[in-house]
């Protein structure tokens, strides 16, 4: 995650300039959740703010809103946060509880730390299994249940069956994680088949 600075422009003037608009949940690449109130430069009032910028983290491209407001370049998602709670989210980080950086919905928006950030993922894309935290032990021809708790990667043990693994995996989280982030990381034990 990048460092985030205090925001400099003042909650007086975004509002000045921006309204918060839901933006459309199909349409979340071309709506910031953002309108420009006034014209500016190539911006007309009533259009949606910002740009879609995307960088590379971990081999993965992220994509999210950025919006300029008096020549600083800034997270659409802090600008909204900010507007709607009054409250400059630093130094926190601005987290989006569904996982999509692209959906700056006011009630997608939460405040969280690195922890957070990093609780708040999906699968690995090298996961076969199906289930987060739990993979394929040839050695021991079970299933392995693992978590990482403050970038340490603690072994919960080897199961039978995968349910059973998921469930060492489920007690793990909520162990070791805050509950605000237990329903992103718990898995659904009804989706598994064994």
């Amino acid at each position: 995650m990048t460092k985030s600075k205090p925001l400099a422009v003042s909650y007086e003037r975004c509002h000045e300039l921006l309204e918060i608009c839901a933006p459309s949940p199909l349409r979340l690449e071309e709506e910031s959740g953002l309108r420009w109130k006034v014209s500016k430069g190539t911006a007309k009032a009533g259009s949606w703010a910002g740009h879609v910028s995307k960088s590379k983290q971990c081999g993965k491209t992220r994509k999210v809103w950025m919006v300029r407001i008096d020549g600083k370049r800034y997270l659409a998602s802090r600008i909204t946060y900010f507007m709607a709670h009054g409250i400059d989210p630093y130094p926190m980080q601005v987290d989006h509880e569904d996982r999509n950086s692209l959906n700056n919905s006011v009630d997608n928006l939460r405040l969280g730390d690195d922890v957070l950030q990093k609780q708040n993922r999906g699968m690995q894309s090298n996961n076969k299994s199906g289930v987060k935290g739990v993979c394929w032990h040839k050695g021991g021809s079970k299933w392995a249940a693992y978590i990482k708790v403050e970038k340490k990667e603690k072994y919960l043990g080897l199961f039978t069956t995968l349910k059973e693994a998921a469930e060492a995996r489920n007690a793990g989280v909520r162990k070791y994680f805050p509950e605000d982030v237990w329903e992103a990381n718990l898995i659904d034990l009804n989706t598994i088949k064994d």
